[in-house]
């Protein structure tokens, strides 16, 4: 285990190099110039104005030499550099969003377990009754849905028709842990729900082909109780691809709760990316992309490394 936690941390390094390359050459080569979202179209125009605006940002190099710069300065230092639009150090405005939508996340995710394990395994069970075709129904409906569009819906419902929960705002669990759920409850719903209904259709299908195994059947002709079969032996194994999907999502939602994000004011790292890339704020998002990256090859690394404890005999490479 330890040999092979070291073989895939190694392989993190050229992943991540390739990454900052793309991220960094791609930033530069989209439309729009940082000068004119700085100084203005009028003001840019003027070529002391733009040329001074250039020197300042270091963007007069060649960009071969302002990757290494960037780079070494994030290898050796930890320095992401300076935000274009605020001024202020990239590492902190970044990495104080990152709890929030880590926060996000995990609830979210968490949330579509709590779901989609047990509709899952009801609706494998009891297979071709309408508690499967009401599940299997649930859930299609549920990917048809557009995050947006559900979360708006829960903002006009929940939060301005009856008032149950606030529509917006972020509140820090070691502040006020009542508080925080109040707000958390409306943007994790709007993103666990979907995933719950990915999630069940894959908890389903992983079900019914343990269910259909030898060592079920085995269980099953020497007397063991079918709760026993069902939930300590067909359930664990059913539950590796379960975890691999639920590995993703949360790697994806790091990055992708952007809409969910704008619509709730949720101040996470989604939200601070969309407000870097509007303002042409490169040096941010390039930092945000990176960062992204490296939390989500960690979190696929965390998602093999627990195939090993739902299924000992699967041997690591």
């Amino acid at each position: 285990m330890l040999r092979y936690t070291l073989y895939r941390l190694l392989q993190l390094i050229p992943v991540l190099l390739m990454v900052s390359v793309f991220v960094f050459v791609m930033i530069y080569a989209l439309p729009g110039d940082v000068i004119d979202a700085l100084a203005g179209e009028a003001e840019a125009e003027d070529p002391e104005v733009r040329a001074a605006l250039e020197k300042e940002l270091g963007l007069d190099k060649p960009i071969y030499i302002r990757y290494f710069t960037w780079l070494g300065k994030i290898v050796l230092y930890g320095d992401f550099g300076k935000s274009i639009a605020t001024g202020r150090s990239i590492g902190v405005e970044v990495f104080k969003r990152i709890p929030a939508t880590v926060y996000l996340a995990v609830v979210a995710v968490a949330l579509s377990l709590i779901i989609a394990i047990p509709m899952g395994t009801i609706a494998a069970v009891k297979r071709r009754t309408w508690a499967d075709y009401i599940v299997t129904t649930a859930s299609v409906t549920g990917i048809s849905f557009p995050q947006f569009w559900f979360a708006i819906l829960c903002v006009l419902f929940f939060a301005l028709f009856l008032g149950w929960l606030p529509a917006s705002e972020y509140k820090s669990p070691f502040d006020d842990l009542g508080q925080s759920i109040k707000h958390l409850i409306l943007p994790a719903s709007a993103l666990g729900v979907r995933l719950a209904a990915i999630t069940t259709r894959l908890t389903r299908s992983a079900m019914l082909d343990e269910i259909e195994k030898d060592y079920v059947h085995t269980a099953r002709s020497i007397g063991l109780p079918e709760r026993r079969v069902i939930f300590k032996y067909t359930l664990r194994n059913a539950l590796i691809p379960t975890v691999t999907v639920a590995g993703l999502q949360f790697g994806n939602l790091l990055g992708g709760t952007v809409v969910i994000e704008a619509i709730f004011a949720w101040p996470g790292i989604g939200l601070t990316l969309y407000d870097a890339i509007v303002s042409r704020d490169y040096p941010m998002v390039q930092a945000s992309v990176l960062i992204l990256a490296t939390a989500f090859v960690l979190v696929n690394l965390l998602v093999d490394l627990t195939y090993r404890l739902l299924n000992p005999r699967i041997r690591l490479p």
